[in-house]
């Protein structure tokens, strides 16, 4: 086993998880074999000021944690919440600026190794249509690398009627569009009827 690449990954599974076995049960997000789970509850201990009350399930490729790998920093994390997210360019934008400077800088600070500052996030979106967003993060990768990462971002929204919930799917890679990848994530599902 190369602990040097299980480290970050497994940092990542003890100190951000806030599971809570009585209350979940299952990830929502369907996943080939081999993509790795977790499941965490709102507010998020790195990004607390994201205020909505539900659940994050993230779905990892294989090779998340592997910066040689195809699908590094390739995963999938949906927001199944109660509120409206009303999303927009500029509040997606915001949100995910927020949700990588908090993980990353909260990863930054337990690696004891590291002692420098983590770049800020920049994040641009464009809307397709009310459901689909296409974009761009920015960010640090605090975990395997220690160094910048750009990201291509999907962001399906739809709203659950029949679990009375708002469901925010996002797609993340390093890799263009064209590449394998995507369609690899095209085919994680969300395990909740919906109308």
């Amino acid at each position: 086993m190369n602990f040097t690449k299980t480290i970050p990954f497994f940092l990542f599974l003890l100190l951000f998880t806030q599971c809570n076995t009585e209350k979940i049960s299952k990830n929502l997000l369907l996943a080939a074999d081999g993509w790795r789970g977790e499941i965490i509850e709102f507010p998020l201990k790195f990004a607390s000021s994201i205020s909505y009350s539900g659940t994050e399930y993230v779905r990892f490729a294989p090779g998340w944690g592997e910066k040689e790998a195809e699908d590094y920093f390739s995963y999938a994390f949906l927001w199944e919440i109660d509120q409206n997210p009303q999303l927009s360019t500029e509040k997606l934008e915001s949100e995910m600026e927020t949700y990588f400077d908090g993980l990353m800088s909260m990863v930054s600070k337990m690696n004891l190794k590291l002692f420098k500052k983590v770049p800020k996030t920049k994040a641009f979106f464009e809307k397709v249509n009310d459901a689909v967003y296409v974009g761009k993060v920015l960010t640090y990768d605090a975990f395997t690398t220690k160094k910048e990462v750009n990201l291509n971002v999907i962001v399906d929204y739809k709203f659950c009627s029949t679990a009375n919930k708002h469901l925010v799917l996002f797609n993340l890679s390093p890799q263009v569009p064209e590449h394998q990848i995507w369609k690899k994530m095209k085919k994680i599902r969300i395990d909740l009827e919906c109308d």
